[in-house]
């Protein structure tokens, strides 16, 4: 059975990250969220999936985890609203710049299960 994964970020090391596990025929991509549809519509399209809202990705049960290659500024909130989904996460460094709100998102990934 393979993971529906989806992206969110879609510049250049969201791109990186989301084409490497298109390779994996392990994971199937539930589509790409950016903050800039243009980016997000190219690697959508580059990727054979669709462009989709973080709101829609965190709402749709079936999607198993994200692949979190946004801006370093976005990741804790990311994260943290994943964690709360239920979502398993993949996410490009660094968690956060502050050291306690990294430490929050380790607590709601540990609750988040």
């Amino acid at each position: 059975m393979a993971i529906k994964m989806a992206v969110i970020g879609a510049g250049r090391i969201g791109q990186i990250h989301a084409t490497n596990a298109a390779r994996n025929g392990g994971v199937t991509l539930a589509g790409v969220a950016d903050a800039i549809p243009e980016p997000a519509a190219k690697l959508a399209a580059q990727l054979g999936t669709s462009v989709v809202t973080v709101e829609q990705i965190l709402a749709d049960r079936s999607i198993d985890s994200v692949l979190i290659g946004s801006s370093s500024d976005t990741h804790a909130d990311l994260i943290m609203r994943s964690a709360a989904a239920g979502k398993h996460i993949f996410c490009e460094k660094p968690v956060d710049l502050e050291l306690a709100r990294a430490r929050d998102c380790e607590k709601a990934v540990k609750a988040g299960g």
